[in-house]
Parts: C-alpha cells; sequence; structure tokens
C-alpha cells in the first residue's frame, strides 16, 4: 500500500513538470450523456404542453421530482414532428440542482428507451464507482444499428483506461469504425475508433494503422497515440521494434511526439504477455542507449503506470552524467526512489 501510495506521489508530480498524453489522444474527451447524468439532481422526460405545443412540459421524473419543472427550451420543428409522429417518444432533460440549467440531453423514443432504462438502473451503481461494469455495458452496443447509441457507446468507450478496454467484450466490425473515420464532423469519434481496429483483430488492417502512424508523426496529428496503440495492439512485440527503431530514436521528432510513442509502448507493458514485455525492455533500452535524452521521457510514462523494468538502466545513466535537463533527472531520481520501495 505505501508503494501504492509513493507510486501516486509520482504521477502527481511527474504531471506538474511534463506533459501527460496519454495513448487514446492528446486532448479531454468531452462529458458524456452518462457524466451529465451522473451529475444532475433532477432528471426528467418532457413532451410538448398540452395547452402550448411550443413549450416543453415534464411528464416523468426518472430522478427528483416534477415540482418546479418548468423548462425554458421552445420545441423546434424537427422535434414536433418527431414526437407527432411517435406517441410514446419524449426528450431527456436534466439539471444540477433545483436552480441548475435544464440540459437537453437525448430524443428518447423506441430505440433509445431500453438505453435509458437499464442506464437509470445502473446509474446509483455507477455514481459509486463502479466504471468497469460501466463500461462493460456500452461495450454491448458498438455497432448497434441506431447510429445513436453505437455513438454513445463509442463516447463512453472513449473514457476507458486501455487496460480496461482491451479486456472488454466487443464485437467489431472494421468497416462500420472506418466508414467515417475520417469524417471532420465526427473527429471526436476518430480516436476510439482508431484503437478498436486495433483490438479487432483483423491482421489486413496492418497497413491502413502503419500508415495512420506515419502520416501522424510527419502532421504531429492528435491521433497518433491511438494510431501507436493501436498499431502494437494489432501487430504485437514486432510494432513494438518497428516503432522504436524507425521513429523513437528520430531525435528530429518533437518531444511531445515521442513522449506518445513511449505512452503507446507503455501501455502495452505488464499484461502477462512474456514476448511483448521482452520486446519492449530491449526496444526501450536500446532506444535509451542511442539517446539517453530519452530517458526522463521513459521514467515518466513508465513510472506512471507502476512499470520499474528500467531502474538499471535509468541508474546507470544517471550514474553516467548522461542525462542533461533538470527535470529529466528529477523524474528518473523518482522513478528509481519509487521502484525501491
Amino acid at each position: 500500500m505505501f508503494r501504492n501510495a509513493l507510486a501516486s506521489l509520482f504521477v502527481g508530480l511527474t504531471a506538474a513538470t511534463a506533459a501527460s498524453p496519454c495513448g487514446f489522444h492528446n486532448y479531454a474527451p468531452q462529458p458524456t450523456l452518462i457524466d451529465q447524468l451522473l451529475g444532475s439532481d433532477d432528471i426528467v422526460l418532457a413532451r410538448p404542453a398540452p395547452n402550448n405545443p411550443f413549450r416543453f412540459e415534464a411528464f416523468e421524473a426518472l430522478e427528483g421530482n416534477l415540482a418546479s419543472s418548468e423548462i425554458p427550451f421552445l420545441v423546434d420543428s424537427t422535434t414536433r414532428r418527431r414526437l407527432a409522429l411517435d406517441a410514446n417518444a419524449s426528450v431527456l432533460f436534466a439539471r444540477d440542482g433545483a436552480y441548475g440549467p435544464w440540459q437537453r440531453l437525448a430524443f428518447v423514443d423506441a430505440a433509445m428507451a431500453p438505453v435509458l432504462e437499464t442506464v437509470m438502473t445502473r446509474l446509483p451503481a455507477w455514481e459509486l464507482g463502479e466504471r468497469v461494469e460501466r463500461f462493460s455495458y456500452f461495450a454491448t452496443l458498438v455497432g448497434h444499428p441506431d447510429d445513436r447509441i453505437h455513438k454513445l457507446a463509442l463516447r463512453e468507450l472513449d473514457q476507458a483506461d486501455y487496460s480496461i478496454l482491451r479486456d472488454l467484450q466487443i464485437d467489431i466490425d472494421p468497416s462500420r469504425l472506418l466508414v467515417r473515420i475520417n469524417d471532420p464532423y465526427e473527429f471526436e469519434f476518430k480516436a476510439i475508433r482508431i484503437l478498436l481496429l486495433g483490438l479487432s483483430g483483423k491482421g489486413q488492417l496492418r497497413d491502413r494503422l502503419e500508415k495512420g502512424l506515419e502520416g501522424s508523426l510527419m502532421t504531429e496529428s492528435l491521433y497518433l497515440g491511438a494510431f501507436a496503440t493501436a498499431f502494437i495492439e494489432l501487430v504485437g512485440p514486432e510494432a513494438v521494434t518497428i516503432i522504436s527503431s524507425k521513429h523513437l530514436i528520430n531525435r528530429d521528432l518533437p518531444p511531445l511526439t515521442r513522449e506518445l510513442l513511449v505512452e503507446a509502448i507503455a501501455l502495452h507493458g505488464q499484461t502477462g504477455d512474456a514476448a511483448m514485455e521482452t520486446a519492449i525492455t530491449e526496444a526501450i533500452e536500446s532506444a535509451l542507449w542511442v539517446d539517453p535524452g530519452l530517458a526522463g521521457t521513459v521514467a515518466r510514462r513508465f513510472g506512471a503506470r507502476s512499470d520499474w523494468s528500467f531502474q538499471p538502466a535509468l541508474r546507470a545513466l544517471i550514474e553516467d552524467g548522461t542525462v542533461h535537463l533538470a527535470a529529466d533527472k528529477q523524474d528518473i531520481t523518482q522513478y528509481l526512489t519509487v521502484s525501491h520501495q
């Protein structure tokens, strides 16, 4: 327990001194529908008021109550038409606190209703932090015939730590993921789509992912981490060797780019796959030998995952005086200190 506490401290300290890219993307995902529901005290279903078709009126409280639930949204023409065609459909609204602003969250029809019912049943457990079960449920909705629900699932899985994501049972249809992967209006889904391609096990996607990785290196793309992570997942140990020998030791690449590559490799460490762990150890130690300037990055990324495999290599670099940046020296010292506890 003491060692875990020190590891947490190490993560916090390194986050203050360096960029913290993840293997999914280096931007913050937007709150999902579930996040919004978890942060709400009042959750209601509404339809146009009987005496005013342009005003919403709540008729059912899923959380909280209907008292003082006047919703200051006009019923737009598209919603009016959709509701007129389906007497059982409604619109989901939620707000935080009795005086918080109402948020319109979803159109609830025959397809969305069972999803919402399941979500509301499980919301108390998710509020207590039961994230694995939450992600497991949405994994079953990937590829849902209704595109709204498919995207809802993608948004949820976009928040999962990679160690959780790779253990989920997901029925992945690459063609469904590829058809709009470069749609400029759907870039928020691109990172998770890339990761799912890597988890699909479809070997024919290798060239696609490798070209995506190389293209991201050239343009400093937001999706570099996702492409690197997916490429390693699909191809295996060989991909670690390729990334290290072709790209990681390239000093012309920006520091953040190389940090993203180390993070993608670190995500695949300590999986119990002996071949993968051996490839990672050999690739990282070789890269450190070629360029000791990577030492701080290795300490940060592997230390953040409590992977102390590189203690001997990093100690040797510190003792040899080949690490020059003060911030890197500090991160390596912290890594070595925690690894000894």
